[in-house]
């Protein structure tokens, strides 16, 4: 159907560059496999998911690892009904501002927003975030 409409299909699997200063994790471990975006921004990377299957601690790792930095400004989407101990390791993995949605869950969510206070980010459908 993309093809049909004119538009050009390319199938990723592996981490990539799609433009500038954006690119894929490349598929994870499931199930399901599935991909997350990482900005490069100036004021450090921007990762986000889409449901997080592969365990958002993980997800965050690969891209600090695919990237070769350490600053993580934004994590941002669904984070999979995470452990509580997640919120730890995002302090410790270093990701400055969060924001969870649709399939974190309430413990989780409010875990992060006990935690992350002013950088604790209410998402979900039709939010937008900005950064500047």
């Amino acid at each position: 159907m993309i093809i049909q409409n004119g538009a050009k299909f390319v199938e990723i699997s592996a981490p990539r560059r799609i433009s500038d200063s954006i690119y894929t994790t490349g598929e994870l471990f499931g199930p399901p496999e599935e991909q997350s975006l990482i900005i490069d921004s100036r004021k450090g990377l921007i990762i986000i998911t889409g449901c997080a299957h592969p365990g958002i601690v993980n997800i965050v790792k690969r891209a600090k690892k695919l990237m070769k930095k350490g600053k993580v400004y934004l994590v941002l989407g669904g984070l999979h009904h995470p452990p509580l101990s997640c919120v730890k390791e995002f302090k410790e993995l270093g990701v400055e501002k969060v924001a969870p949605s649709h399939c974190t869950g309430n413990l989780a969510r409010e875990a992060f927003r006990k935690e992350y206070k002013e950088n604790f980010i209410e998402y979900g459908v039709g939010k937008t975030v900005e950064i500047k």
